[in-house]
């Protein structure tokens, strides 16, 4: 004998009743107009690369310096001074740390 698996039926709104999908009880996606007002700060990132390749030539006297300071590799310390890439969290969380002029060049003070 085999034994149907009964599924729960889904109701469609009063309101969409020319809608085909299914309502969903527990749909957790955010609203367009809330996914509108997360962006409402959104974050440079252009302008945040500019400045941190400041900071390296501001900083380092050479990129060598500046990839052994940060333990990374030579290009990537190149990649940095010619503002081509930006850094992960523990290198601005490390430069933040051990870097006089951060704040003033980071933050524009």
């Amino acid at each position: 004998m085999s034994q149907l698996l009964r599924t729960p039926e889904f109701r469609k709104a009063s309101h969409d009743a020319g809608q085909m999908s299914r309502e969903r009880p527990f749909d957790r996606r955010r609203s367009a107009s809330a996914a509108r007002r997360g962006h409402v700060h959104a974050i440079d990132r252009n302008a945040f690369m500019r400045r941190w390749s400041l900071l390296m030539i501001a900083s380092f006297v050479s990129r060598e310096a500046c990839a052994v300071h940060f333990s990374v590799t030579f290009q990537t310390a190149c990649n940095w001074f010619d503002g081509m890439c930006r850094p992960y969290g523990d290198i601005v969380d490390h430069a933040m740390a051990t870097l006089p002029r951060y704040a003033e060049i980071m933050r524009g003070r």
